[in-house]
């Protein structure tokens, strides 16, 4: 029986093609504009003569239109295709990007958020869903980790870049470093095919919408939650805690993150495959949540400089290993709950943790954070990451139950 163009793509054969390789191309460019931000912002903040409770507003604000829209995202992949939405998500991001230049008031730095929000909702749940369209299903999790590693590879070098660009000439001069960087994502998705990177379904007639929000994919966006809820106090209150601490350039946190996630991102992804997602999830939010403990401790004591020196590096190591365990195994873990047509869907559920802990976290830890400290930001970071890993095992104990119970024949 012949084969037809759709089914081959529905079990494709071959992970590493040009479609693949230019697809972690886009998705480094988006994260290596969107990781510069991680030093700019906070300093841009008090720049234009804000304060600190304003710090977490700005932050946050391109998560509030992130959240509305990325479920749209999802749907918009399924109808008009996965490589328009790749091309215009880094497009949009990078625009507002350079909108940042004309913010000479702290106020005026939200709207050019909000649109920087909705170029990131876009652009990551369509460089994911390609991955999964793209890739064997035995292979899904190392693929979800080769992506994983090509944003990590961003975060090596970016948040460092933009600091030395604004310490060497200006503020502009580092949004146009990182509008352009973000732009050539936009490119490299120009040079995917539209046919299989759209596949394995397109829409029919009369056929059901596809939802905004999967419910098969709650489950491993609340676990998912716990741990991006880490990133808001550090993106908020880092650069200000280094300064204080007298650290240096914040920029090699990020870089440290980035020099263990990729090994761990390289690793995990086969185990996944071969052991089980909980095999690496559980494992990986505990060693986030270690992360979290030892920057509050940086932040609590009264310590030398070389120590406070070496508690940041042992976070931001911790940090990167606990994301390199989670990324692959968590949108794997989604994507095989759901059926081929609703990818997208699922995908947009998942990394709706994104925009609500990483930029919703920002909001309530920068009012906390004002008052008690960052410190105290972070230790309540690492225990919610904590009860993320304990939520999980509970919820796959509770489902395999559930699962006998229904497979044990009735009387």
């Amino acid at each position: 029986m012949a084969v037809t163009l759709e089914q081959r793509h529905r079990s494709p054969t071959r992970l590493w093609t040009l479609d693949f390789v230019l697809d972690l191309l886009t998705a480094h460019c988006l994260f290596a504009s969107y990781t510069a931000m991680f030093t700019l912002i906070p300093l841009y903040v008090f720049y234009r003569g804000g304060d600190e409770w304003q710090l977490g507003i700005v932050v946050g604000s391109f998560g509030i239109v992130g959240l509305l829209v990325r479920p749209f995202a999802g749907r918009w992949i399924y109808t008009v295709g996965a490589k328009k939405i790749a091309i215009a998500g880094p497009a949009v991001f990078a625009a507002a990007t350079l909108l940042h230049i004309l913010a000479v008031d702290v106020w005026l730095i939200v709207p050019a958020r909000v649109l920087q929000g909705i170029g990131l909702a876009m652009g990551p749940v369509a460089t994911s869903t390609i991955v999964a369209n793209l890739a064997p299903e035995r292979r899904r999790a190392e693929a979800m980790g080769y992506m994983g590693n090509s944003i990590a590879a961003a975060n090596l070098y970016s948040p460092t870049l933009a600091f030395w660009v604004l310490d060497a000439l200006n503020f502009q001069s580092a949004f146009v470093y990182a509008a352009l960087i973000g732009l050539g994502g936009s490119f490299a998705a120009m040079g995917m095919s539209a046919a299989r990177t759209n596949l394995p379904s397109r829409p029919r007639a009369g056929e059901r919408k596809i939802p905004l929000i999967n419910r098969r994919a709650l489950f491993p966006a609340v676990v998912f939650l716990t741990y991006t809820i880490t990133t808001a106090p550090v993106s908020t209150f880092l650069p200000l805690l280094a300064d204080e601490r007298g650290f240096g350039n914040p920029g090699f946190y990020f870089t440290l993150h980035s020099i263990t996630s990729i090994p761990a991102l390289a690793v995990s992804g086969f185990v996944s495959d071969r052991l089980g997602r909980g095999a690496v999830i559980v494992p990986g939010l505990l060693v986030a949540a270690a992360g979290m403990f030892v920057l509050t401790a940086a932040g609590m004591f009264v310590l030398a400089a070389a120590e406070i020196r070496l508690l940041f590096m042992a976070s931001g190591v911790l940090s990167g290993l606990g994301f390199g365990m989670l990324q692959p195994a968590m949108q794997s873990l989604t994507v095989d709950r759901v059926p081929a047509r609703e990818r997208s869907s699922a995908l947009a559920t998942l990394q709706a943790a994104w925009d609500i802990g990483g930029s919703g976290g920002a909001f309530v830890f920068g009012t906390i954070g004002a008052v008690t400290g960052a410190a105290a930001t972070f230790a309540m970071a690492g225990v919610g990451t904590t009860l993320g890993a304990l939520g999980y095992v509970g919820g796959s104990v509770r489902s395999s139950r559930t699962a006998q119970r229904d497979e044990m024949p009735s009387e």
